[in-house]
């Protein structure tokens, strides 16, 4: 039972209520949950408490103190920007966001520094939705009455499992996708709202098609390496518009289904694609010969292309790739198609022992004598494909 509102206007007895938890001992906190629990929680705040507290704890204790003279009690976002920016530079993404919910100033002043991640990591089943964000993992599955939802022991949360459980009657439809999704947002959503929000890497997995996940992603999101595997090619190239370009260094796309040369084209046209430097694309993709100058900005990348019909083909591949400026490694599929990596070389003009069959491997240097750069072609049988591995040398 609170106390009667005459007592909680009446100072000194406040102040005796202080003194009395002085006296016990007891940790300030604890003292002031008690002070709350007998006088009433609007009775005094938190910083007037642990003023008097302290003052009784040193033998002060004089009651009728002016405290009018004393200079102003400063707040955390009263310390000097140069220290408050130290501050929120050694915190790690985790605490920064616990920061910046404290009020609204330190929410817009950690907004003003960008919260890097190492790697975020999002993938999507029919019953699970699980996320990893620097290593610690969370997931939302679906169950037979609603959804569980697990998070790390390390952060600081009241619990690290908890079960979510949602009754369903013939008036109330709801699914138990919508369930483990929505509780999976609840985390998500507010994630990629904050400011200046970067990753080294993003990994996205999006195996089930569903609207409320298609918007998961701000536009301009910052990654500088990404990772898409998404329901269909429109998905994958929707996701790998979300990223910011230029800022996107590398990245590597794949989707459900077969995947065609056809399904490409609108990502050769992407800035994404054309600012990148490093690119790999599933090596089950035939792509023609003349594809191939759509990779000439690159300094890497991975690719497939059709079979090689006619020995002299490989030859087409080496003075493409030759003209690339940027160039300084690539990796060639190619169909093997039943043929002897041997024909290959003799184009290539290159001298394999005639002892050595079948031949697994050969080396082949060539110098475009147009842009003065040499490169080192190592053609090797993969069994039902033949990789050629090509690195810029000087």
């Amino acid at each position: 039972m609170e106390a009667p509102e005459f007592l909680k206007s009446n100072d000194h007895h406040l102040k005796f209520c202080i003194l009395y938890e002085v006296a016990l001992k007891k940790p300030i906190y604890d003292s002031y949950q008690t002070f709350c629990e007998a006088v009433g929680k609007d009775a005094m705040r938190y910083p007037d408490f642990e003023f008097w507290y302290h003052r009784f704890r040193l033998g002060k204790l004089d009651f009728d103190y002016d405290r009018s003279m004393d200079p102003a009690p400063k707040a955390l976002i009263d310390m000097p920007v140069k220290v408050m920016r130290k501050i929120t530079e050694n915190l790690n993404p985790f605490e920064q966001c616990y920061l910046r919910s404290m009020n609204h100033v330190m929410k817009n002043f950690t907004d003003s520094f960008p919260t890097v991640f190492e790697s975020i990591c999002v993938e999507a089943n029919d019953d699970l939705l699980r996320w990893q964000l620097n290593g610690n993992d969370f997931e939302c599955k679906e169950v037979d009455d609603g959804c569980t939802f697990t998070k790390p022991k390390c952060l600081n949360t009241k619990k690290s499992d908890e079960t979510i459980t949602q009754k369903y009657n013939n008036r109330v439809m709801k699914t138990y996708k919508e369930c483990y999704i929505k509780k999976s947002l609840e985390y998500l959503t507010p994630l990629f709202e904050i400011a200046k929000l970067q990753t080294n890497l993003l990994w996205l997995e999006m195996k089930i098609q569903t609207p409320e996940l298609d918007g998961l992603l701000p536009v301009g999101f910052n990654a500088k390496r990404a990772y898409i595997a998404a329901y269909n090619s429109d998905n994958a190239v929707q996701l790998l518009s979300t990223l910011k370009a230029g800022y996107l260094e590398s990245f590597k796309i794949d989707f459900n289904g077969p995947m065609e040369r056809e399904h490409f084209t609108i990502v050769f046209e992407t800035d994404q694609f054309k600012q990148a430097q490093t690119i790999e694309i599933r090596n089950d993709v035939g792509f023609n010969l003349e594809d191939l100058v759509n990779f000439e900005h690159l300094k890497q990348f991975i690719c497939g292309v059709k079979s090689i019909v006619e020995p002299e083909e490989i030859l087409q591949i080496r003075d493409t790739v030759s003209t690339f400026k940027n160039l300084e490694y690539c990796r060639i599929w190619c169909s093997r198609n039943g043929r002897q990596i041997r024909t290959l070389a003799e184009v290539l003009k290159e001298e394999v022992p005639e002892g050595l069959e079948p031949l697994k491997l050969f080396t082949h240097r060539y110098k475009n004598p147009a842009f003065n750069k040499t490169f080192e072609f190592k053609i090797s049988d993969r069994g039902i494909y033949i990789r050629i591995d090509i690195l810029k040398v000087q």
